[in-house]
């Protein structure tokens, strides 16, 4: 009954923003509401067979979270992006996101993301007892695994691609600033890698939540009491919640990539900027464990400033607390006092958007200023 009401909820918001856009969208916002009405209808017909039928309310619940998917699409496409449109950053940033995302590329590794996500799903893992753990780190690390390849493609060519095709020349034509221009295009990218790695994060988060109780059927089986069967749910629960800042700070790493890649691709082309943008991840993962190591003075110097000069990937991992670990959630503790909270979760994740965002600030700086002396001819 829940999912049916949050579905009629979101398919009446949906039905006022197509009659408000109505005249403006056209038949593609007529696609979307139509997709989404589908989806909708079919998975509140199956979630009323759900009680009886496991299998009916499995697939309405992975229905209600592909119609998720369909949902946030549309409210970038019909709402973030046309509002941002309105101003001249937003407009590049528009153009970039459609550029990036009609791509075959980007379309068909988004249904492969998907599919791999919900096929891992069905597999088990023999960790005795702990294969819903397992599936989420698995599904976490394919979210970020297949949005990469996309935000690699897509910023690697926002801005060499378009000197070489001389549609800089026609872009530069008009009251538009250089450093627009580099800002607009990451923002472009960013917005496709924040819908892209969300969507694969909402079907991860569901089979997740799906699994859980195949897994622990058992348990569900043997429960005697309330208390017992509350527990499990909430566990359950915590698991799905774990997915959500995980998920943000894989963005976060890819937020920082992306800015490094455009920055390059204002000077370079596709081929070394792909190389560079590769070799940048690798060396970003592995500095950790660069820093640590006992070496010579000048050569743990060099290390140290190189270190601090890559982005900062470890600090945006904390799959070990969020998917093997544990937390307080609400006003249930677990017993130790070094156990976080999720609100302390979530000030850590603050954090490290801060730190996010100052670099990429910097990156992108530096991008500005070698695009200000790029030859465009």
């Amino acid at each position: 009954m829940v999912l049916s009401a949050i579905a009629i909820g979101v398919l009446a918001v949906w039905a006022a923003l197509t009659w408000i856009f109505r005249k403006s969208a056209g038949s593609k916002l007529i696609a979307y509401t139509s997709a989404l009405a589908i989806t909708l209808a079919l998975g509140m017909i199956a979630e009323g067979f759900g009680p009886s039928y496991a299998y009916l309310h499995i697939t309405a619940v992975y229905l209600l979270s592909v119609a998720g998917v369909l949902g946030m699409f549309g409210a970038i496409e019909f709402g973030i992006l046309r509002l941002i449109g309105l101003f001249r950053l937003g407009a590049i940033t528009r153009i970039t996101y459609y550029e990036a995302l009609l791509q075959p590329f980007t379309i068909i590794v988004v249904v492969m993301g998907i599919a791999a996500i919900t096929i891992l799903a069905f597999v088990p893992y023999y960790t005795m007892g702990e294969d819903y753990k397992m599936y989420r780190d698995v599904a976490i690390s394919m979210a970020f695994l297949f949005t990469l390849p996309i935000m690699v493609f897509a910023s690697t060519k926002v801005i060499d691609e378009e000197i070489e095709n001389r549609t800089m020349l026609t872009l530069m034509s008009k009251p538009i600033a250089r450093w627009q221009v580099v800002i607009g295009k990451y923002f472009g990218v960013t917005v496709l890698c924040l819908g892209v790695i969300a969507a694969l994060g909402i079907i991860a988060g569901t089979c997740a939540y799906l699994r859980y109780f195949d897994d622990m059927r058992i348990d569900y089986f043997v429960s005697r009491t309330v208390q017992e069967n509350d527990l499990l749910n909430l566990n359950n629960t915590k698991a799905v919640l774990a997915i959500i800042p995980s998920i943000l700070l894989e963005f976060l790493q890819l937020a920082m990539l992306a800015a490094v890649s455009v920055a390059i691709s204002t000077r370079w082309g596709l081929a070394l900027n792909v190389t560079a943008t590769v070799i940048l991840y690798i060396g970003a993962n592995i500095s950790r464990y660069a820093v640590a190591m006992d070496l010579p003075a000048p050569l743990s110097w060099v290390v140290w400033l190189v270190a601090h000069l890559l982005p900062n990937l470890a600090s945006m991992d904390l799959s070990q607390r969020l998917v093997y670990g544990n937390f307080n959630y609400g006003n249930r503790f677990i017993a130790g006092g070094n156990t976080p909270s999720y609100g302390q979760i979530w000030q850590y994740v603050g954090i490290a958007s801060a730190y996010a965002v100052f670099y990429v600030s910097g990156v992108l700086s530096c991008g500005v200023a070698m695009f200000r002396t790029r030859e465009l001819t």
